[in-house]
């Protein structure tokens, strides 16, 4: 192998391939399959709903799913311009997606690239079906034009490249292929499309083809066989795409097959007719492709020939192939034929690069599949040194494999292409790279997946599970899903550190089950504002951020730089995971520390905040966050505040409440207390002296009220703390702060605050006000749609947050976009960082795409395309299955044993707790399910049932039976007074209880 056609030329790859076929093909893999095993997918007789003229059978039909479904949604296609496309242009509207998804290329990144379009095909049937003198509308022409199959194209897809339709009758898609390689290996494409297709609308061509003899009676296309006596027609589309090789392993992208040469003839003014084909054309294009792209016609193995059986094409194919290559000097064994159109028919205009498909794929399975029909080859086949496989036949040993492809046109144009398998390359080593510190076989990898809608969410979800293998990478999978995909407006994400794990959680959201490694669905929803909420006082835990400095380089260094900066004002050394973690100066500024590094990684996975917003000790880090604060003035004043705090405990200190502002008010001035904290609509904080505390916490605790008595708190945001507020005034004199870079909001005014009004008077006043996030959090969301991320090592914030969106208008009620990003209780052994990525997987499935956090200079790995959005398939199936047991049920036992087995399910996706461990009759809290889980498990049953339960933490799970059972029958919980110990009962039956493991969310205390 020598210079190719155009000296210095670059070489030009095939990465990615898809394909639409009769027999329910929809993937090259499925087509492999079919190939291998030598199915004939030719219809004999119409399905009983078929429209079309049966005149056209037996023919390669595609079924009524896929000859009609067509995303319009997608590609912005109004209904009533949908109703008028050329199907060809909507199948290869969805294959140029998915071939570039097989590329590993988002589509949306080649928007405005120099990107060309070759599409070949010589179907009219859609002009001669709706263009007449009274057509309509422009609308109609442009549905119907030829030249529209790939202007269609790069008008949905934004490709700025040249775009053309070619029709050289059955040569077309091949001819196609040849000037989009050309157009490569000039510069006039950085990137090439080449597709095509054809269509069976009437029966006018088909009855030409058949009176002329060229369609076989016998309805089954027979190449190179002694009974072939025609082909039959056929439809469908393909397309592949193509790249510099040079490109393609710069970006990834799995180079299928590289192309060696390539060549475009015509039979000219040919003794045989404008209709029969000419030896001399085709073997003068032969022996000049092969002269040219320096290939010896010994080395090929294997052709994939025009090969419609009929005796006039296969006896001239026959003697070229073996006068250039069959019989080529050195060639020590027989040349392989193949030749597709025995399984699928003949595409026609689309016929060559199904042709292509297929040999790329014979090349990666070095196996050249059978033809099917050939039981008795030609006379003379063998003379011509050539051999027809009637059996998968294995490659013939050697690193390379080359193969051709050969496509003959009605009317004379001529195309042949030359490709080999590519050279085995190493993986590409980025062990020094900035993301190696992350690169561990133990963690955890974010994968999303998106679809146009909900019933194509699942199907894609359910795509991916079953394709994963054990021998999958997590990280690798999720470099495909992240970078190399689009995001589309209905998502999810899985979180696993195993391929397993992955596939599970996939499955999970398939079936519309809960699972602990599933994010999501959601539809994406309008976000005008990120909001980052810094925590107070209370959201600490031990060994925090450990594990996440370990595996982020951006957390660690920002948390580091905080504890230099505390170092310089504290007087020890700041705290780090392993130590004590106990009073107020040393609890404060580690958690100012951790917070810091937090917000960093979140910048550093592209989520940064629009606004920022802090409770109590957290306005310090939002402060720094903001820009008006040096990280030395942080941590300066960190240090101040927790050492007075921690000296103001004799004082007083502070009792959490689920009352509401207005009753915590009067309890407070009855018993002497005053209201610190006015977190949500049932949250607030009392403050006041130790004794009046511990009475009012027996008083509301006797009357029903769920309250907490913070040990070892501060009276902080009270009258009891101006002293040590006036004191910390003094301490900071000198503190300059700086304007904002990004909005602040304030708790302690409830409204917006400049950063240069966050002076030491400010500080003060901080200290010794109430918080008032309620109504901060509720102003501020008026104002703008947002989306509010907790940023602390635990969360405290969450359901407050939540609760108070479910009173502003436009916010829903049940699933707010709050994001938890950790958990309220765990273990020595807690991943922050996978916890992490299940909030960066909510934050996308509110529609921000952040910078993914996992390298994107990885190869491309074999990923299914996402399924197409069909609109007889807008369903999901928990919801029918939900719908069909809940309601459907004989008896009030079947009735609760479906909801049991129902929420059941829904739990244990939510805790990853195992249904033995469930026990019915306890609170929600102490199975685990923390106050946001709450909303989400109210989210999941209005989605299911249409029913939105009144679920809350303490509510049992024989509780939200009941509820499910009312609901089925139309009654309230209160008329089912049997409720309770008929569900309990049945609970007790099928399970074996076990220890409930008792896990509760603190309401976090304010400082």
């Amino acid at each position: 192998m020598t210079t190719p056609t155009f000296p210095g030329g670059p070489d030009v790859a095939i990465t990615g391939m898809s394909c639409r076929l009769p027999g329910g093909i929809t993937t090259p893999a499925e087509l492999w399959d079919a190939l291998l095993a030598g199915r004939d997918l030719i219809s004999d007789t119409p399905s009983p709903d078929e429209p079309r003229p049966q005149s056209l059978f037996p023919a390669g039909l595609l079924d009524r799913a896929d000859f009609e479904g067509f995303d319009r949604r997608h590609f912005r296609v109004p209904n009533f311009e949908a109703a008028t496309l050329d199907p060809q242009q909507r199948w290869l509207s969805e294959l140029v997606d998915e071939a570039l998804q097989d590329a590993g290329i988002a589509p949306s990144s080649l928007h405005g690239t120099n990107t060309g379009v070759w599409i070949g095909s010589s179907s009219i049937d859609q002009a001669t079906h709706t263009l007449g003198a009274d057509y309509g509308t422009v609308v109609t022409a442009l549905g119907a034009a030829p030249s529209l199959l790939s202007n269609r194209l790069s008008y949905n897809f934004d490709f700025r490249g040249p775009s053309m339709t070619i029709d050289t009758a059955c040569s077309a898609s091949l001819v196609a292929f040849h000037n989009a390689w050309i157009a490569l290996r000039t510069g006039d494409a950085d990137l090439a499309i080449v597709g095509g297709a054809n269509v069976l609308l009437n029966e006018h061509n088909t009855r030409a083809f058949a009176m002329s003899g060229m369609l076989g009676p016998g309805g089954r296309c027979r190449p190179f066989d002694t009974a072939g006596d025609g082909y039959v027609r056929s439809e469908g589309a393909g397309v592949v795409i193509l790249q510099r090789a040079e490109d393609a392993r710069a970006h990834g992208s799995p180079i299928r097959a590289l192309i060696l040469g390539s060549g475009v003839n015509s039979d000219g003014r040919s003794r045989t007719g404008i209709v029969r084909p000419s030896l001399d054309a085709q073997r003068e294009l032969l022996r000049r492709v092969y002269e040219r792209s320096g290939v010896d016609p010994a080395t090929v193995d294997y052709v994939q020939a025009h090969g419609t059986g009929t005796s006039d094409g296969d006896s001239v194919e026959a003697r070229s192939l073996g006068d250039v290559l069959g019989r080529a000097p050195g060639r020590d064994r027989a040349l392989l034929v193949g030749a597709v159109k025995s399984n699928v028919g003949h595409l026609e205009g689309g016929a060559g690069v199904i042709g292509l498909v297929a040999t790329v794929l014979a090349l990666r399975h070095a196996t050249a599949p059978p033809v099917v029909h050939h039981t008795d080859p030609r006379e003379g086949l063998a003379d011509h040194g050539l051999e027809v496989p009637t059996r998968p036949r294995p490659w013939p040993a050697g690193d390379t494999r080359v193969a051709g492809v050969s496509s003959y046109g009605f009317g004379g144009t001529n195309a042949h292409v030359i490709i080999r398998s590519p050279a085995p390359l190493p993986p590409r080593a980025r062990a020094d790279g900035p993301n190696a510190g992350r690169r561990t076989a133990a963690t955890a990898h974010l994968i999303p997946v998106s679809a146009s809608t909900p019933a194509a969410l699942a199907a894609t979800a359910q795509r991916w599970a079953d394709h994963i293998r054990p021998d999958h990478e997590p990280r690798v999978l999720a470099a495909t899903a992240s970078h190399r995909r689009d995001h589309l407006r209905h998502r999810a994400g899985v979180v696993a550190d195993t391929p397993d794990l992955a596939r599970r959680a996939l499955a999970a959201l398939a079936n519309g089950e809960e699972h602990p490694a599933l994010v999501g669905p959601r539809s994406v929803g309008p976000v005008d504002k990120v909001v980052f909420v810094f925590s107070g006082h209370g959201a600490h835990r031990a060994r925090m951020g450990e594990r996440l400095a370990a595996t982020e380089p951006a957390f660690a260094a920002a948390r580091d730089a905080a504890n230099d900066a505390l170092a310089a004002h504290l007087p020890r050394a700041p705290w780090r995971p392993g130590d004590p973690l106990q009073g107020m100066d040393t609890i404060q500024p580690a958690q100012f520390a951790a917070q810091v590094g937090l917000a960093a990684l979140w910048r550093a996975w592209g989520i940064a905040p629009d606004i920022v917003i802090g409770h109590s000790l957290g306005e310090v880090a939002a402060a720094h966050t903001a820009g008006a604060l040096t990280l030395d003035d942080a941590a300066r004043l960190v240090t101040e505040r927790s050492a007075l705090l921690a000296e103001a405990s004799a004082h007083g200190g502070l009792l959490a409440t689920d009352l509401d502002a207005e009753a915590a008010e009067k309890v407070a001035h009855e018993a002497g207390a005053t209201v610190a904290v006015d977190n949500g609509p049932r949250a607030t904080v009392l403050a006041g002296p130790h004794a009046v505390l511990a009475d009012l916490n027996e008083r509301l605790t006797r009357d029903g009220a769920r309250t907490h008595l913070f040990e070892e708190a501060t009276p902080v945001h009270s009258p009891l703390i101006a002293e040590h507020a006036h004191r910390l005034e003094e301490a900071l004199a000198g503190l300059h702060p700086r304007p904002a870079q990004t909005a602040m909001w304030s708790t302690a005014i409830g409204a917006p605050v400049d950063g240069t009004a966050l002076d030491a008077a400010y500080w003060g006043r901080q200290m010794r006000d109430p918080v008032r996030l309620r109504s901060a959090i509720a102003a501020l969301a008026a104002q703008h749609r947002c989306l509010f991320v907790e940023i602390a090592p635990r969360p405290v914030l969450a359901a407050a947050l939540t609760d108070t969106l479910a009173h502003v208008p436009g916010y829903d009620p049940v699933d707010a976009p709050v994001v938890a990003a950790t958990r309220p209780v765990a273990d020595a052994a807690y991943d922050e960082r996978a916890d992490l990525l299940r909030a960066l997987g909510t934050i996308a499935t509110y529609g921000r795409v952040p910078a993914w956090p996992v390298p994107s200079d990885l190869d491309a790995v074999d990923l299914p395309p996402r399924c197409w959005a069909r609109p007889d398939a807008e369903h999901v199936a928990e919801h029918g299955r939900a719908v069909a047991a809940l309601t459907g049920a004989a008896t009030e036992r079947e009735r609760d044993e479906a909801a049991t087995h129902l929420l059941r399910r829904l739990v244990t996706g939510l805790t990853g707790r195992p249904e033995n461990e469930l026990s019915f009759d306890a609170p929600l809290y102490e199975l685990g399910v923390g106050s946001l889980d709450v909303y989400r498990l109210r989210a999941r049953i209005r989605r299911i049932t249409g029913a939105d339960a009144p679920v809350v933490p303490d509510t049992t799970l024989v509780d939200v039976a009941g509820m499910l059972t009312a609901w089925a029958t139309g009654q309230t919980a209160e008329q089912l007074p049997e409720r309770r110990e008929r569900t309990a009962e049945i609970s007790t039956e099928k399970t074996d209880e076990g220890t409930v493991v008792r896990t509760t969310e603190s309401s976090g205390a304010p400082g």
